[in-house]
């Protein structure tokens, strides 16, 4: 397995499908850490509003908490139904 391979398995579920979870929070850190080296260089007057921070922070975690749920959960298997 390349580096490739490794980021996009990091953003499959457990039936190996792209899932949206994982993808939103990695968006959402991306901005957030974005959006403080910005405000950390920049002059201080142009400031995010901290409840913008603060709605994209909560969002991130909500994606990041639910994903690795899905992750360690164990869902039960269907056993196929057989006609009698």
């Amino acid at each position: 397995m390349n580096f490739k391979e490794w980021i996009i398995d990091l953003f499959k579920d457990e039936r190996k499908s792209v899932s949206i979870k994982p993808v939103i929070a990695f968006l959402g850190a991306l901005c957030l850490c974005v959006t403080m080296t910005i405000t950390s260089v920049t002059v201080k007057d142009f400031k995010p509003s901290d409840v913008l921070v603060n709605a994209v922070m909560i969002i991130t975690a909500i994606g990041m908490g639910a994903d690795s749920i899905d992750k360690f959960s164990v869902k039960k298997k269907e056993e196929p139904k057989t006609e009698e």
